[in-house]
C-alpha cells in the first residue's frame, strides 16, 4: 500500500496541489492543523474532503473553532487581527462542523504495521525519548504486539526516530512551512510505500499566498507578527521578524 503521509497544512491549498501533481497514493492521512497561518482555509478543508484524507484535529484547527464572531470584532478594533480571525470569518458552518469531526487520535493498520497518528505528543512540542515513553502512549490507547510506527505533526520538522527495531515515531514535516531556522520553502511530505519510508518535497507557487499578506500589509489590518511570519514563510524575508517596512507600499 502506498500512503501518503502530511501534515500542518496552515490553509495552503498551493503546496498541496504541487503534491497532488507529483505524487500518486492509495490513501492520504494528515497530522493536523488544516488551518490558520495561511489564507486559504476553505479550499484545504475543500481538498481533504474531496479525497477523503483521514485527518486528526490540530491545536491550530481547535484555536480557529474555539474563536467567536465576538472576538474578531474585539481583535479589529483592538488591531489585534490574526489569521486565525481571518479564517474563522472565511468558514461556513459545515467547513466547522467538519474540523469538529477530527478526532484527537487515529488508529489504523497498512502493510502489516499498526499506526497511531496524532498531532501533538504534549501541550508544547515535547517527542518521546524513551523505550517507556513509547510504550506508555500506545497502551493509553491500544495493545499490540506487532510492529508500531507513531505519527504526529506539530513540529514542522521531518523526522524519524527508532526507539527499538520495530518501535519508530515519525513526523513528515509541513506541508506550508518551516521553523524560523529552516530556510527551506517547498512543501514537506512523507510516504510509505510497502513500508518503506521517504521523505519527500516539492517546489510549488507560493505567490498568491504573498500577495493576500501583502494586501493585510497595504491595509495595515493584520498583527505585525503574523504579516512577519507570512514574510519569511511565503516570500523572502531573510527572518521571521524583518522588518515590514521592506514590502510596505509607499503612499
Amino acid at each position: 500500500m502506498r500512503l501518503l503521509i502530511i501534515s500542518d497544512i496552515h490553509a495552503n491549498p498551493f503546496a498541496l496541489k504541487a503534491i497532488e501533481k507529483q505524487e500518486t497514493w492509495d490513501e492520504i492521512y494528515c497530522c493536523g492543523d488544516l488551518v490558520d497561518y495561511g489564507p486559504f482555509p476553505m479550499q484545504v478543508i475543500d481538498w481533504c474532503r474531496e479525497r477523503e484524507v483521514k485527518c486528526v484535529l490540530g491545536n491550530h484547527d481547535a484555536y480557529v473553532l474555539s474563536l467567536t464572531e465576538e472576538d474578531c470584532v474585539m481583535a479589529k478594533n483592538t488591531k489585534r487581527w490574526k489569521w486565525a480571525h481571518d479564517n474563522y470569518q472565511q468558514l461556513t458552518d459545515n467547513a466547522k462542523k467538519y474540523l469538529r469531526s477530527l478526532p484527537l487520535s487515529l488508529s489504523f493498520q497498512a502493510d502489516g504495521i499498526d499506526y497511531q497518528m496524532q498531532h501533538q505528543y504534549d501541550q508544547a512540542y515535547g517527542t518521546i525519548e524513551s523505550l517507556e515513553q513509547f510504550q506508555t502512549f500506545w497502551m493509553d490507547k491500544t495493545d499490540c504486539s506487532r510492529e508500531r510506527r507513531l505519527l504526529f505533526g506539530h513540529s514542522h520538522r521531518r523526522c524519524v526516530h527508532m526507539l527499538d527495531d520495530h518501535l519508530l515515531w515519525l513526523n513528515p514535516g509541513s506541508v506550508s512551512y518551516r521553523r524560523p531556522d529552516d530556510h527551506d520553502k517547498r512543501a514537506h511530505y512523507m510516504l510509505i510505500d510497502d513500508t518503506h519510508i521517504c521523505f519527500k518535497s516539492v517546489s510549488y507557487d507560493r505567490s498568491p499566498l504573498l500577495a493576500k499578506a501583502q494586501e493585510y500589509l497595504d491595509s495595515d489590518a493584520m498583527l505585525e507578527t503574523d504579516l512577519q511570519d507570512a514574510f519569511f514563510f511565503f516570500g523572502d524575508a531573510p527572518t521571521t521578524r524583518s522588518p515590514l517596512s521592506m514590502w510596505k507600499k509607499q503612499v
